[in-house]
């Protein structure tokens, strides 16, 4: 029991001494940290509170109303600290995922205070088991993030050996996200989207497009318009909400002679995109539109600059001057038909019930006023009188609620460094401007940027009236619609998923690093999924199948010297010499374990012998399944033949032999490294054609 107690104290001294070097300005002895300095967070909260425990109660005990937790220990309340410190220094993980480490710290304290104990020495399976349990009788939403959790904190807690045995604990919940579920394909529905309740309904996005077109104010409006940028640029929510006020870029394309391109009416063809910082791996980025968001994303742009003016001007007053409020002078009286062009309440009774709550002073009353037109439940309010203020006084009481309109900030050489304000971002509003159903003001004192909770509860929030409530706007079933703000990202990349955007393209468009995880986003389903596969492979009869062939070269979907030909002839002479030659020379297309192949072997037999892989310019890299592997493994196989030729081979001629397997395996590497894409591609577009191309044929002498 005395070596767990004394390891205890080594660990939390030695996660107190590492945490003082990192140099945050945080004191350890603070029972709030601000974490703004050690995890930059994109949300208002950055307080790490280590004693309120008062919601957590319910997710462990919610029938013990007599539980409290008042007093709890300051070896307990560094413990925890200890494991946060320890945490960020081993698994460099964000803001959110730590305060969850934190949470779960607070709920063993509240399952040890059920059993009268409160010391981490105390601590068994027994706990963990239990308190996982529990969770799991609550219906806790996250139980499997929670449970891995403290299997990490139980993890260092053995490591550490901070209990007299050790826990051990390992849960057995698997994830009830949909890629930890296999199915077979009978189960699957042919026509059921994977993961369609990632997808806004049919009857949302019209709803959506009522209301978009159709605001009822301006403080709606600029909600919207920054909802019509989410949903043109298919972005992260964090992303769109902090776009910088010159986000928007147009540029001239330029050829690869350094000209700029002209359209057919001499007129220079430009692209346009908005510029915006990449939540991951934060960078700025623009991300380009396609023509038909132009439009839609402009309106948004435009509306904002204009919306956001009066907000933007008190932003950069209270930026320049950061110890004032307003441009008032701290010495003059102001009286409550003055304040109200400040704060917006419904009444000058509520403005100074206001002002007494927070006990800012009365200097004189002036006058009193005939009685206001203003009912509750029914009866007059008595008199009023008119009240003065000192602007100082308010401006006291008020200051300490001012942000420090820092939107975007970044570590710099061990330096935080300011990389976008309030007055700099495109999407801001007063406090409360977005509070439509609620008795709450606006305030003209406060400006703020945009957030995500702003969005998610305008699409279809608990808390507050959404955009489709205040128009009676609901679902086929007559339910509530419900948004978030990341579903136009799912909707967007599916759609480019339908129109058959390679994953490359698709991970550009969104900004995305890693191609792996597009498939997150892409909810087709299964008959969508194989439709291409099927139309490749599967041809019902060879009318079919030179029918696939001839589509696929008047379309270019199809790619070497054949399509190459047809189009210059269709360009150089007219339509039908094209589809002459289309019907005389194109006439056979195959699949091979490699990709397909063109030549019509009616009329000659190959003259590789069938070797594709001596550049063979027939050889097309397609997206058929299994494609890929089988040129690896044929890669390796070369690989170790030709690794035996040259260690073994001494006979006359080998070096031929050596030199032809040589080519081969260049030709396979390259084919490796191509991206399979949705349209067939030519692994050597230079290499030996066994179709010439018209126009590259010597002119006949007879």
């Amino acid at each position: 029991m005395k070596d767990s107690i004394n390891n205890l104290e080594r660990f939390i001294q030695t996660e107190k001494e590492y945490f003082k070097q990192l140099n945050t300005d945080i004191d350890w002895d603070n029972n709030v940290w601000d974490v703004s300095n050690l995890l930059f967070h994109r949300g208002k909260d950055n307080l790490f509170n280590f004693t309120s425990f008062s919601k957590l109660i319910k997710s462990v005990c919610p029938n013990d109303t007599n539980l409290k937790v008042d007093s709890i220990s300051n070896k307990y309340i560094n413990f925890i600290k200890a494991i946060v410190s320890n945490v960020y220094r081993n698994k460099k993980i964000g803001y959110v995922a730590i305060r969850n480490y934190m949470i779960e710290c607070k709920r063993i304290y509240i399952l040890l205070l059920t059993k009268n104990q409160s010391q981490v020495n105390e601590l068994t399976r027994i706990h963990f088991d239990e308190l996982v349990d529990l969770l799991k009788e609550n219906k806790y939403k996250n139980l499997y993030d929670a449970a891995t959790n403290l299997q990490s904190i139980a993890k260092i807690i053995d490591e550490f050996e901070l209990t007299p045995y050790p826990i051990c604990f390992k849960h057995n919940l698997t994830s009830n996200h949909r890629f930890h579920e296999v199915k077979t394909i009978k189960e699957i529905e042919e026509n059921k989207r994977i993961g369609e309740e990632k997808l806004p309904s049919y009857e949302a996005i019209k709803a959506y497009a009522i209301c978009t077109n159709n605001p009822i104010n301006d403080n709606e409006e600029i909600l919207l318009r920054t909802i019509d940028l989410l949903i043109a640029m298919g972005q992260r929510g964090n992303e769109v909400t902090v776009l910088p006020l010159d986000c928007w870029v147009e540029k001239e394309l330029i050829d690869k002679n350094g000209k700029v391109i002209t359209d057919a009416h001499n007129k220079p063809i430009v692209k346009t995109g908005i510029r915006y910082y990449a939540e991951k791996l934060f960078k700025s980025r623009v991300h380009w539109l396609a023509e038909q968001d132009i439009q839609f994303a402009k309106r948004a742009y435009d509306r904002l600059v204009i919306l956001t003016k009066e907000v933007r001007e008190v932003a950069k007053w209270q930026e320049n001057n950061p110890d004032r409020l307003w441009d008032l002078s701290p010495d003059l009286l102001i009286d409550d038909d003055d304040l109200m062009n400040y704060f917006h309440f419904k009444s000058i009774i509520n403005l100074q019930s206001f002002t007494k709550n927070l006990k800012i002073p009365v200097q004189f009353i002036s006058k009193s006023y005939k009685r206001e037109k203003y009912f509750d439940q029914g009866r007059f309010k008595n008199y009023r009188k008119n009240q003065l203020y000192l602007v100082r006084n308010i401006e006291n009481a008020l200051l300490a609620k001012k942000n420090d309109h820092i939107v975007l900030k970044e570590l710099v050489n061990g330096q935080w460094k300011t990389i976008l304000k309030t007055s700099e971002t495109l999407s801001i509003s007063f406090d409360g401007a977005f509070r439509f159903n609620l008795r709450t003001n606006l305030s003209k004192l406060f400006p703020q940027r945009t957030t995500i909770i702003d969005i998610n509860n305008a699409l279809g929030s608990k808390l507050y009236e959404s955009i489709f409530e205040r128009r009676n706007l609901t679902e086929a079933d007559g339910s509530k619609i419900k948004m978030t703000s990341h579903q136009p990202r799912h909707w967007r990349n599916t759609l480019y998923e339908l129109a058959g955007m390679s994953n490359v393209q698709q991970a550009l468009a969104l900004g995305r690093k890693n191609l792996n995880q597009n498939a997150a986003y892409q909810h087709t389903n299964v008959k969508e999924k194989t439709e291409f596969h099927r139309d490749f492979i599967s041809f019902n009869s060879i009318v079919d199948k030179v029918n696939y062939l001839h589509n696929g070269v008047r379309n270019k979907n199809i790619l070497g010297s054949i399509t190459d030909t047809y189009h210059y002839l269709k360009e150089k002479e007219d339509l039908n010499k094209a589809e002459d030659f289309l019907k005389t020379h194109a006439m056979a297309i195959h699949i091979t374990p490699f990709g397909g192949c063109t030549h019509d072997f009616s009329q000659t037999p190959c003259v590789k012998h069938l070797q594709c892989w001596n550049n063979c310019s027939h050889l097309h890299r397609t997206n058929i399944p299994g494609e890929t592997e089988r040129i690896q493994e044929q890669l390796d196989q070369s690989l170790k033949v030709l690794e035996k030729m040259k260690s073994d081979s001494d006979e006359y001629g080998s070096d031929k032999w050596i030199i032809d397997l040589e080519i081969k395996i260049a030709n396979l590497e390259k084919a490796v490294k191509m991206n399979p894409i949705d349209k067939p591609v030519q692994v050597s577009p230079n290499g030996i054609q066994m179709t010439i191309p018209l126009d590259f044929k010597s002119k006949s002498s007879v």
